[in-house]
């Protein structure tokens, strides 16, 4: 499981989690996916690090506009 916050004071503003769900995805087989809080399936290589995963799951986050 990996989980994503963003904090602004030490006050979290909003959060992502996931969970691997399946491995070997893909031509060469190297993706996993990834299942989000929100239901949203993501396709990562696990050899690429947390960090492009974590901008993925951030990147799922719908923002309202006012």
């Amino acid at each position: 499981m990996i989980s994503v916050m963003i904090l602004i004071n030490g006050n979290p503003i909003i959060g992502r989690s996931a969970v691997r769900k399946k491995d070997g995805i893909g031509l060469k087989e190297n993706l996993s996916e990834y299942k989000l809080d929100c239901g949203t399936k993501v396709l990562h290589n696990p050899n690429d690090g947390a960090i492009p995963l974590a901008i993925k799951m951030l990147k799922a986050i719908k923002v309202n506009k006012a």
